[in-house]
């Protein structure tokens, strides 16, 4: 992390912050559910704990940083950001999507991310960002804490929404979740994304140890992976060969539903 914050020139704004250890801390009996509240606690420790008036950014060691993450994480935007959204309390560099809006989001890369369209591009120059959309969370958001910025106001709406007690099982993406469902939170995302995992790199919460609701199956997971490095501002980094077996190969939907996603399509090229 540090090598990368380096070479895009922003090491001096961050400082490493060292975990809560599930193993020696944790309240639980298994390893893996020590490991997500070992997970929030750090997140909710860095919120509590950082200088109130001022934003606060929060990257977990795992995620590639897009070299355009400097576009967005200085001072004079994101006190822009601040400004043209005064109800904001957070905003998202990655996450995991709900499926029905991986449409809308890839749209939005594919607008700032002009270069794909090339089909003789390749190199950085073909994930070239020329902008970026900035959607409300809101029904978009699934799940993820890797990259995320809080501003001021949103540490505040944080404190007291983690005073309020909420169940110290819920993972803290699950609580963000929730919160930005019910409007409690609110929160934006960067299209394109630009701080995020590698293809299914490997997670310090034991997820095998977890009950089999609290994670995705394998297959959902390493599609969910897959989709989160396509939104990225930079190189995808997939096996295509690994993925295309988890694929369907055969289209389950009626023929009025792929009529429909034709038209969409040529509906959208029409506002290019």
């Amino acid at each position: 992390m540090q090598s990368q914050l380096e070479e895009i020139g922003l090491a001096q704004y961050f400082q490493r912050f060292r975990a809560v250890d599930g193993a020696c801390d944790g309240p639980f009996d298994t390893v893996g559910q020590n490991g997500v509240w070992a997970c929030r606690r750090s997140h909710e420790r860095i919120i509590l704990e950082s200088d109130q008036d001022a934003a606060t950014i929060i990257l977990e060691d795992d995620v590639e940083l897009s070299r355009y993450l400097p576009h967005v994480i200085n001072e004079g935007v994101i006190e822009n950001i601040i400004a043209t959204h005064p109800g904001i309390d957070m905003f998202f560099l990655d996450c995991a999507p709900f499926q029905d809006a991986v449409p809308q989001l890839m749209r939005a890369a594919e607008a700032n991310m002009p270069g794909r369209k090339q089909e003789d591009s390749n190199g950085a120059d073909r994930h070239e960002m020329v902008g970026v959309a900035f959607p409300n969370a809101h029904a978009v958001y699934a799940f993820c804490s890797a990259a995320y910025v809080v501003t001021p106001k949103g540490k505040e709406t944080l404190r007291k929404l983690f005073e309020a007690g909420p169940d110290i099982r819920y993972p803290i993406d699950i609580l963000y979740r929730d919160w930005i469902a019910s409007g409690a939170l609110n929160a934006n995302i960067t299209v394109p994304f630009l701080a995020t995992p590698r293809h299914m790199s490997t997670s310090t919460i034991a997820y095998d140890e977890l009950d089999q609701s609290q994670h995705l199956s394998e297959r959902k997971g390493t599609l969910m992976s897959a989709i989160r490095r396509l939104l990225f501002a930079g190189d995808p980094a997939l096996d295509v060969s690994a993925i295309e077996p988890l694929l369907l190969c055969e289209s389950r939907d009626s023929s009025e539903y792929r009529f429909a996603m034709r038209i969409y399509e040529s509906m959208w090229w029409d506002l290019q």
